[in-house]
């Protein structure tokens, strides 16, 4: 999990469930940066706009959705600050991400406190990595309570499809889930592609019954979505055995490493996964 940092005047999600930015780029760069479950960290700002007992110190933090947003296309304009409007009358962040998850910090610490750094000012307009494990440690070790969003419809289903699409991890053919009679050498096994809908979203494995591996995963799809979405088994190459299997899966993963977005799961184009399928497959044949 990897945490961004932004500094805002407050924590009004339970409001207005949105993280808004002024720049489109550095909504941009936070949807190229993060991945699903990692988690957007808000620390109050050190002006007069922003609570004194807030100031400077970490409040909480957020999942987000992954679909940018236009602010004004989902709240009433006299549901926002005046301040944030211009002479003109134009609003000074119309570019969001929704909050689909929040967490409260209590008590919310002082950040040059806790972390081993300040920020720098890239966090006043956009967003920061914190990339010290010591310091992400830190984070996720205060205690966080989770807030109540208001169900404003747009919001629900992205966090229905986070949910979805959360990672998961494939055992090893080694692991105790799969201690069964026979040995890894024994028999067959068969590598796969999931396709999430019809989107470029696809979830790579190994799997004794590729079948029952593709309906067990969707079973964890909200209802809701569900009926309009699932995860179907696109590609299928049958392997000598479960470790050559779990050697596909690795080699292909591999191979898309650039585009993984989570440790089964890869966002490209079925060309590209085709090729790499083809080759991924020679190499462990030509392995032996």
């Amino acid at each position: 999990m990897k945490l961004f940092a932004t500094r805002v005047w407050g924590f009004g999600f339970a409001r207005l469930p949105l993280a808004t930015f002024g720049v489109k780029g550095n909504l941009g760069r936070l949807l190229t940066l993060a991945k699903r479950g990692d988690r957007l960290v808000f620390v109050g700002t050190q002006t007069e706009r922003t609570a004194p007992e807030h100031q400077g110190r970490i409040l909480g933090m957020a999942e987000i959705g992954f679909e940018p947003l236009r602010t004004l296309d989902l709240v009433e304009r006299e549901a926002l600050d005046p301040r944030d409007f211009d002479a003109a009358g134009n609003f000074k962040f119309p570019h969001a991400v929704a909050t689909t998850r929040v967490w409260q910090f209590e008590p919310a610490p002082v950040l040059t406190q806790l972390l081993s750094r300040q920020l720098t000012m890239v966090a006043t307009a956009g967003v920061e990595e914190i990339d010290d494990p010591a310091d992400v440690a830190a984070v996720l070790a205060l205690n966080a309570v989770e807030i109540d969003l208001p169900p404003l419809p747009a919001l629900a289903r992205m966090r229905r499809l986070n949910d979805a699409l959360r990672n998961t991890t494939g055992p090893r053919p080694t692991d105790a889930s799969y201690s069964v009679d026979r040995s890894g050498t024994d028999g067959g096994a068969w590598a796969y592609a999931l396709q999430f809908g019809s989107r470029n979203v696809w979830k790579i494995g190994w799997a004794d019954d590729i079948d029952e591996r593709c309906a067990a995963v969707n079973q964890h799809i909200p209802i809701e979505l569900g009926g309009l979405e699932q995860w179907t088994v696109k590609f299928r190459q049958r392997m000598k055995n479960r470790d050559a299997a779990y050697k596909m899966e690795q080699r292909v993963l591999a191979l898309l490493d650039a585009k993984r977005k989570g440790f089964e799961r890869v966002h490209c184009a079925q060309a590209d996964l085709q090729s790499v399928w083809a080759r991924a497959f020679l190499d462990i044949v030509q392995e032996g």
